[in-house]
């Protein structure tokens, strides 16, 4: 049963509210103002409904409506004017402070009933509306949460089965992943965000670690070469881009729209393209380089120069600090390597900490 509080100095004006309403509803009245907003203050929970004479002494309805609208408690109740006054500046200010519907003493109690169950009519409708949007923000969550890990799912079976032809390459992929999250947020929150939205972060930052799925379809002998490529090796690993691409395309129609499918498949195309247009595997240039390509691009190379490997030592992060910075707006995209620079000490100690926790001794050795 739906509760009503009335407030009305008129005991008459009282009693006519109650007699209609007490049927259908659980009625509170109160003849002071003063007296109702105490109670309220302490009420634990509010009335569906109020009923509120304007000419009251002291507190009037409208000083009442005023307070309770600053009140996180009591600013959602529902409030029905009463009064007597025939002025339509009266009803208008009524409206202008908030109120749900204005009725004008004296009280036809079949009028009331109806004006009453119309305001408990959108009660119920919006009770059930807030259910109903509360099970579709619950259906949305498991099911953006379940798309989360068929993605984790995807990058766990990829990047094992990359990291079984070619251990380094699985390291790198999470490695690269870290350090383009770090360069990202830096160009997001400089307002460089080329379309790019905060909301994907976490998406991107899964779809980056992606960017060398392709070199599942390298050979063996080429991908764990020590040596130097000969020119047909280096062009079957240059084919790791187009391999990977050309998978991420011919599926791409089963998830029509995804941007998961989208992130990663600029990602793994392009992130060997070069600023100056000598990249590959189709010598775009500038900007028509897809941007998350781009800043890709600056991680993905940043790893290969501080990272330790069967044919080199690594470079120190000074060096890799140099080569960037000489090589933006030839190799890399200058805004990207202005965001390297403001971050770069970030990027070294992920760095610094990922070297760390692989060099740990495992338990037992």
């Amino acid at each position: 049963m739906y509760s009503i509080m009335v407030v009305d100095d008129n005991e008459t004006e009282l009693v006519v509210v109650e007699k209609a309403l007490e049927k259908e509803y659980r009625i509170t009245l109160m003849n002071n103002s003063k007296q109702a907003l105490g109670r309220l203050s302490k009420a634990t929970i509010m009335p569906d409904l109020m009923i509120l004479d304007i000419a009251m002494p002291g507190i009037n309805g409208f000083d009442m409506i005023m307070r309770m609208r600053s009140s996180d408690k009591m600013k959602d109740v529902p409030v029905i004017f009463l009064s007597g006054d025939k002025e339509n500046a009266t009803e208008l200010e009524a409206y202008r402070l908030g109120a749900a519907d204005f009725i004008r003493k004296p009280v036809v109690p079949q009028l009331l009933k109806k004006r009453v169950e119309l305001q408990i009519n959108l009660l119920e409708y919006k009770k059930h509306m807030n259910a109903y949007n509360s099970q579709l923000q619950q259906s949305v969550n498991a099911q953006a949460q379940n798309a989360y890990r068929l993605h984790y799912f995807i990058i766990g079976i990829i990047t094992d089965l990359i990291a079984g032809k070619d251990g380094y390459t699985g390291i790198h992929s999470v490695a690269v992943s870290k350090y383009m999250g770090i360069l990202l947020k830096e160009m997001l929150f400089s307002g460089l965000n080329y379309g790019v939205s905060m909301d994907d972060y976490e998406l991107i930052m899964l779809s980056a670690q992606l960017h060398d799925m392709g070199k599942i379809g390298v050979p063996d002998s080429v991908l764990q070469k020590t040596g130097k490529y000969t020119d047909e090796e280096f062009t079957q690993m240059k084919n790791h881009t187009v391999y990977a691409a050309n998978a991420i395309q011919k599926y791409a129609y089963l998830l029509p729209g995804s941007k998961f499918i989208t992130y990663t498949y600029q990602m793994a195309r392009s992130h060997h393209e070069r600023f100056d247009g000598r990249g590959y595997p189709d010598g775009l240039q500038g900007t028509n380089i897809p941007i998350l390509a781009r800043i890709l691009a600056v991680a993905d190379v940043y790893d290969a120069l501080v990272s330790e490997r069967s044919y080199k030592k690594p470079m120190t992060h000074e060096q890799a600090y140099n080569i960037i910075t000489q090589g933006a707006g030839v190799q890399f995209d200058p805004q990207v390597v202005a965001a390297f620079q403001r971050v770069h000490m970030d990027i070294y100690e992920a760095h610094r900490q990922m070297t760390a926790n692989l060099n740990q001794p495992t338990k037992g050795s």
